[in-house]
């Protein structure tokens, strides 16, 4: 998983605020914060705002949970159900924290409570939902890659590691026989693949390693 993140040239944040006052004190400090780097779309309704999603996607969503045709928690439970994938801060005049941490608990990114955010803490917390949001898709498609790479090690000894087709490993660096004369880590190997038995040999860099650490002697490569 890599540690740094290349955030978009320009953040498309969908704002689902039905009080005027609201939205332009909103649109005005979003603009102030990311000047031309923003893209901001308007939504009054819950319903509306679902169309939107539909329609297209988006880094961030600041959701009311008080809208015409939705209010509390279950505004941005119907939203995050149908949408899982898009990064959502809360966004209310409730006085309630126990609903905003609710809806943290439920999947939110953050939550804020109008009238005690400005500028800078509402910049700071778009960026960082995003961020975050990235950051546990990274390592959510780190595990389901380790998952399948022991799935595959299992299958490989249920079968004997001797299966047309199987990997090869590294013993040394543990790197993967991509096609011959190249290996590759074991990320780079099953991004665009689907599973396969594993068994182990061992690539060039690592036998003359090995044989310089063994002055000369035999390696066993398989």
């Amino acid at each position: 998983m890599s540690g740094t993140l290349e955030r978009p040239k320009r953040f498309s944040i969908l704002l689902v605020e039905d009080n005027e006052a609201d939205a332009v004190f909103v649109r005005d400090a979003l603009t102030q914060g990311f000047g031309s780097a923003i893209e901001l779309t308007d939504a009054v309704r819950l319903e509306d705002a679902l169309s939107e999603l539909e329609r297209r996607p988006f880094d961030v969503v600041l959701l009311d949970l008080g809208l015409p045709d939705s209010r509390g928690l279950p505004t941005f439970s119907v939203l995050h159900a149908r949408f899982r994938l898009v990064p959502v801060v809360v966004v209310s005049a409730l006085s309630d924290e126990t609903t905003m941490i609710d809806a943290v608990r439920l999947g939110a990114q953050d939550y804020l409570v109008k009238g005690r955010y400005d500028v800078e803490l509402l910049v700071r917390v778009v960026r960082h939902a995003w961020e975050r949001h990235q950051l546990l898709s990274q390592l959510e498609r780190s595990l389901a890659n380790v998952r399948t790479l022991l799935e595959a090690i299992e299958g490989s000894r249920r079968g004997g590691g001797g299966a047309a087709g199987a990997l090869s490993m590294c013993v040394g660096c543990k790197r993967l026989s991509a096609e011959p004369g190249r290996w590759e880590t074991i990320d780079e190997y099953l991004a665009p693949r689907e599973e396969a038995p594993l068994t182990q040999s061992t690539c060039p860099e690592c036998i003359e390693r090995m044989r310089r650490e063994n002055r000369g002697a035999p390696i066993d490569t398989e």
